[in-house]
């Protein structure tokens, strides 16, 4: 391990271990308990990024707020949007209109953006991108982040989407489609980890055709930092999503 692989585990991952000390995270056969599901229902939700979770050996640590989120709400939370539908909303929210939306979707979506607490329907866009998990060598991150056809999300470019939120030590993490993705992790031998120190968030070719600029919308970064397992990432996206 390099001097500076060090120092992203001790400075970002610490937070994890800071996190489990505080009984922030909780046994998936818990979480299963709690929402009346079963284990096979919560491996589910893990997979789609609707439950935040930590591997431990051969078991996952759930999030302790996510359970109880989705508890609070119970089956009014509603089903995931589709993926098209996650982006038309995400593009929405900074004024900008989707190609290929007649007018009345238009006009269900912007009610959804003027009605609903998106702090607490956060889950319902858990389909907008499958999520990555990667290692790169330390001399490459910043090559990937400025490889074409990239575009940058999560704690480390909150600043760049108008956060207030300084992450330098945390993962690169990029919206790309999967051809992209594909050729990255060729080109730079990527490999899956259980501490990434780069996330892809993988959408469709067409969604990725929608997304324009170096950073993803701010609705999409916030999703996004609400994710993270560093605290102060959430409260970030939790003051920007539940704002009034």
């Amino acid at each position: 391990m390099t001097a500076l692989d060090q120092g992203y585990f001790l400075n970002y991952h610490a937070i994890v271990v800071i996190e489990e000390s505080l009984s922030d995270w909780i046994s998936s056969a818990e979480a299963a308990d709690r929402l009346g599901l079963t284990s096979g229902r919560v491996r589910e939700l893990i997979a789609s990024g609707a439950l935040r979770a930590h591997r431990v050996g051969n078991r996952f640590l759930v999030s302790r707020d996510d359970v109880d989120a989705r508890a609070s709400h119970g089956p009014s939370v509603g089903r995931h949007f589709s993926p098209r539908r996650a982006w038309a909303l995400i593009l929405l929210e900074t004024g900008v209109v989707p190609p290929g939306l007649d007018t009345v979707t238009l006009s269900k979506l912007r009610r959804v953006l003027r009605e609903k607490d998106l702090w607490s329907i956060r889950p319902r866009f858990a389909s907008r991108a499958e999520r990555r998990e990667l290692r790169a060598h330390s001399s490459d991150l910043a090559r990937l982040e400025t490889e074409p056809r990239v575009v940058w999300t999560g704690a480390r470019h909150a600043a760049a989407a108008g956060f207030g939120l300084i992450a330098s030590d945390a993962p690169v993490e990029l919206y790309v489609d999967g051809p992209t993705a594909e050729q990255l992790v060729a080109r730079y031998r990527l490999r899956p980890s259980d501490r990434p120190n780069v996330v892809f968030h993988v959408v469709p070719s067409e969604i990725r055709g929608w997304l324009s600029g170096a950073v993803a919308p701010r609705l999409a970064v916030a999703l996004d930092l609400a994710d993270d397992r560093d605290p102060r990432s959430q409260q970030v996206a939790r003051e920007f999503l539940a704002r009034p």
